[in-house]
């Protein structure tokens, strides 16, 4: 296979990885064709009000003041006095659009949304809105809107600030809330001499929806526990209040109004959401009005979280839902149906009605559910084969049918109790169904593509093996045999591709399942050279191969816990520490030993702190900024006085530049931090700075000196530079010690070749990576690549986990981005927090490469580059000819937007994660030599 041939392979192969991720485990849970169920019976509201006061904690609205006053009086009177209360239990990703799609539509919506900012629909849905007679809706942008594009016919109206108001860094963010209260007192008060509008307003079946932003945006900007955040929940209840007595008033007290008051998602302590913490998922829900039950007097009542005593609500019952149930509580209250894709069961505690009503209400409930569950089977039916088609056996045909008759029957007899039991039973199972049937080819998919990973790697293994190493010996092909083989595997290939068009499969699926034909059929031809490799491993000490193996699988298994546990990467380094004494590095190398032995013990200590984000620290983030101003000062010294000076003075020039970008971006911080402190929100010049700098950053190292220690110092600075201005605490830090260790490291590689007579160590300093060096033969991989390569994945995750950085991203704190922005922006800020993501993993990358080019790895003229999961962004400083790539870890972020029945991800696809990087290392020692110098 030739190169280009190789290269090409390894890059669909990989794209089809990537892309299967999304089609095995996030594809769209919602399905269409059922039939709207409405409660026969009529309903005990006209209307319905609905309040979500964005990022509202449940301890936030319900937990005493330190003076014993509640923090929002209206509402605590309403839950003591007049309605019903509870938690709502919202589900990972805690953000704004999955939380009102639950609440609104009914239904846990899945992760494809946040490839379109979580704004758009990627797929159509039912709503409360597209149910009802008339909705209209006042709030944000980001939200409204989409409840209106998925609506049919022109009922749902929507009143929006513009984008810009959302704005982390103004004066006052409960001013987005004053503009909703006041929108509705016009919208009212033009009503009345608007015939038309007084019309539509008096009809039934109409929803109001107000969508109060202010508390999320104070409490992102200022933290929940801030006098802003709890002053914003005061002034909502004060506008709740207004707005309930105004409509009382608007409808002459007639006692058809319901409302309800909840929040789409909570916040933590440091102001972030996305994540599953119990500050994010609970939320609270005050229910009052037409149809809604009283409060409930309880001398006692159990929840294992202990929260009723800190309250002091001890005594009134308090009735938990699930997110997802507000949906059909809101369409039970005004009548309308249920919307299609809900996956909500009924809270009929709420409820104030008669039993019959409630019997009739859940029977409506599961029909619809069931109705789902019905469209899901049919579809899954029509695309298997008749004798492969597994059902879902508890709730067969015939049991959907005795389920629903025997629930009638019930409510016939009026044995209300027994059908509403017999209900949720039913409710229960067509739920375990709906998952049954979304991830029923689940298994199938993700063995087909493990078939194809595994062989992928095998093959690649095989040929470093039989190309770089003395392992093997020249087999020559039997071209008889290589046909039969040929012919082999395209029958097996036709038969799989003959199954899936029986069964009307999506294309995607043939790409998945004949995947691993031509993959596999590769490993095949390469037989000659596993029996070699099998003979030879046979030969050697087996105590000392099982050893190896058994440190390459502890070494996987730490990476593996650092997935779920950071402080794994703290055990990794201290043993990394100890690695100079193991290998006798020390008596060589006595100094650059204990320089890297105490930077592995610094680095050590920041997977112990806390995630990026929850302690803000910006003066040292500024006092990192005047350390490296003084690292430069130093090294500039330093270089001057060696007889490697700077080539010319466009050298120089470049360092001052990068000398000065660090203490502008320093200044920006200071400054930036202070206004937005004082309300003052982000400075113009602040901004215009902050974008120079990020565009600068990726510059100012190609016109830097081309001396390889230099050049790794010069992409160091300008990628400070902007590290600092995206950051908040003590990760600033974390760049400066992970640089110093790559530096020690680069040096340490040096010292373990001696053995082999190859260390560069006397060169390193003048190595000019422009500059034509011959050389005539290069070595062979040996052992200590393999533990090369391992130190490189450890420092690439380490990069990526060590400050929790992805945390970030994860729970979107948006404080890191405020240097370049403030107005809310997903995918801008979304882009510059991974971008303050991969800065490390770039540095890493930078001195790999350097390592590679030092330690003599080219195997020929022309060397081999393989496709591999760790595409190499270093190439944009270390090679000015190459296109820049950009390595994303897939794992993490696929993680982090999960949907809520995989929030953390299989030890499986870590270990797929970490095999992909780990073998695939070896195309390290492939990389085009002219990376840093021409080979002849």
């Amino acid at each position: 296979m030739g190169i280009s041939v190789f290269i090409l392979a390894g890059l669909l192969v990989h794209c089809v990885f990537l892309v299967s991720i999304f089609d095995i485990y996030f594809s769209s849970p919602l399905v269409h064709g059922m039939t709207p169920q409405q409660t026969p019976l009529p309903p005990p509201a006209k209307r319905l009000v609905l309040f979500v006061a964005d990022g509202l904690r449940a301890d936030s609205l319900y937990k005493l003041n330190s003076n014993s006053t509640p923090p929002a009086p209206y509402l605590r009177s309403i839950l003591e006095n007049n309605g019903s209360w509870g938690i709502s239990h919202t589900r990972v990703p805690t953000e704004s659009r999955p939380g009102h799609v639950a609440l609104i539509a009914g239904f846990y919506e899945d992760v494809s949304a946040v490839a379109k900012g979580w704004k758009e629909n990627p797929v159509e849905f039912d709503s409360v809105f597209n149910e009802s007679k008339y909705t209209w809706s006042w709030g944000s942008p980001d939200i409204l809107p989409m409840f209106a594009k998925g609506a049919t016919g022109d009922h749902v109206y929507t009143f929006c600030y513009t984008a810009e108001s959302e704005d982390f860094g103004a004066q006052d963010a409960a001013e987005l809330d004053m503009w909703v209260f006041d929108h509705v007192k016009s919208f009212f008060n033009s009503s009345r001499s608007n015939q038309t509008l007084f019309s539509a307003l008096n009809e039934e079946k109409v929803v109001l929806f107000l969508h109060l932003l202010g508390i999320d945006t104070n409490g992102h900007a200022h933290r929940p526990n801030s006098r802003e955040y709890k002053e914003n929940i005061k002034k909502v209840d004060e506008g709740i209040k207004e707005i309930a007595l105004m409509i009382d008033n608007f409808y002459g007290n007639d006692g058809k109004t319901a409302f309800i008051l909840t929040s789409d998602h909570g916040m933590t302590d440091w102001g972030t959401h996305g994540a599953g913490h119990p500050s994010e998922t609970l939320t609270p829900l005050i229910v009052w009005g037409a149809g809604v039950n009283y409060p409930q007097r309880v001398s006692s009542q159990k929840f294992e979280d202990n929260l009723l005593k800190e309250w002091k609500l001890e005594n009134l019952k308090r009735l938990d839902v699930n997110q997802a149930d507000v949906a059909p509580l809101m369409a039970s209250l005004i009548g309308v149906p249920f919307p299609l894709n809900s996956v909500g069961t009924l809270p009929l505690e709420y409820l104030n009605n008669s039993a019959h009503f409630k019997a009739e209400s859940m029977f409506t409930n599961a029909v619809q559910i069931v109705e789902q569950f019905k469209v899901k089977m049919s579809q899954k039916r029509e695309t298997t084969l008749s004798f492969l088609f597994t059902p879902f056996k508890p709730l067969s045909d015939s049991e959907q049918i005795n389920y629903l008759k025997k629930a009638r029957l019930y409510i016939q007899q009026q044995k209300y109790d027994e059908a509403i039991s017999l209900c949720k039973t039913l409710i229960n199972l067509a739920l375990e169904g709906l998952s049954y049937y979304h991830t029923y080819d689940r298994l199938f998919l993700g063995l087909s593509i493990a078939t194809s990973f595994v062989g992928w790697t095998t093959y690649v293994i095989l040929v470093i093996i039989k190309t770089h190493t003395n392992l093997t010996k020249a087999v020559q092909t039997n071209n008889k045999e290589s046909t039969v083989l040929f012919y082999g595997f395209a029958f097996v290939g036709m038969i799989i591709a003959f199954f899936l068009l029986i069964q009307t499969c999506p294309w995607t699926y043939y790409i998945y399942c004949l995947l691993p034909v031509p993959v596999w059929y590769a490993v095949v031809k390469e037989l000659p050279v596993i029996q070699d490799l099998a003979a030879n491993l046979l030969s050697h000490n087996m105590v000392q191969s099982v050893g190896f193996i058994f440190i390459c699988i502890l070494g996987i298994e730490i990476l593996v816990f650092s997935f779920f546990y950071r402080s794994t990467l703290t055990l990794g380094l201290l043993v990394f520490a100890g690695w100079p004494v193991i290998t006798q590095l020390w008596a060589q190398a006595k100094t650059n030993a204990s320089i890297w032995t105490l930077l592995c013990v610094l680095l050590a200590i920041f997977p112990l702190m806390p995630v990026v984000g929850r302690e803000p620290n910006i003066p040292l983030v500024i006092a990192t900024g005047l350390l490296t101003l003084l690292i430069s000062c130093f090294s500039l010294a330093s270089l001057c006085k060696t007889k490697n000076k700077y080539r010319n003075k466009e050298d120089l020039k470049v360092y001052f530049y990068q000398m000065l970008s660090i203490a502008l971006s320093t200044y920006v911080v200071s400054s930036t931090h202070d206004s937005l402190k004082n309300k003052q929100g982000l400075p113009l010049l602040n901004q215009i700075i902050s974008w120079m700098t990020l565009v600068s950053s990726s510059v100012l190292p190609l016109l830097s000196s081309t001396f390889l220690i230099q050049r790794l110092f010069s992409i160091l600075l300008s990628l400070m530079s902007t590290y600092l201005l995206l950051s908040t605490g003590y990760e600033a830090l974390f760049p400066l010690v992970l640089s110093g260790l790559m530096f020690v490291w680069i040096n340490m590689e040096q010292e373990a070749l001696q053995r082999y007579g190859l260390s560069l160590k006397p060169k390193l300093a003048v190595f000019n990576f422009t500059y034509t060096t011959d050389i005539t033969q290069f070595r062979q991989l040996h052992l200590d690549d393999v533990r090369r390569s391992f130190f490189f994945v450890f420092f690439i995750v380490t990069a990526f986990f060590g400050t929790g950085n992805i945390a970030s991203v994860n729970s979107f704190d948006p404080a890191s981005v405020y240097c370049f922005l403030t107005v809310f922006s997903p995918f801008m800020m979304g882009s510059l927090l991974l971008l303050k993501v991969v800065i490390p993993f770039v540095l890493v990358s930078c001195a790999f490469e350097a390592i590679q080019v030092t330690t003599q790895l080219s195997s020929k003229r022309y060397s081999k580059c393989y496709i591999s999961a760790s595409v190499r962004v270093s190439n944009l400083f270390c090679k000015n000819s190459e296109l820049p790539n950009l390595n994303l870890s897939l794992k993490t972020k696929a993680n982090q937007t999960r949907n809520p029945a995989q929030t953390k991800p299989s030890r499986s696809h870590c270990y797929f994660y970490l095999l992909l990087r780990f073998w695939f290392l070896f195309n390290d020692f492939y990389k085009l030599r002219n990376s840093f110098c021409t080979v002849k």
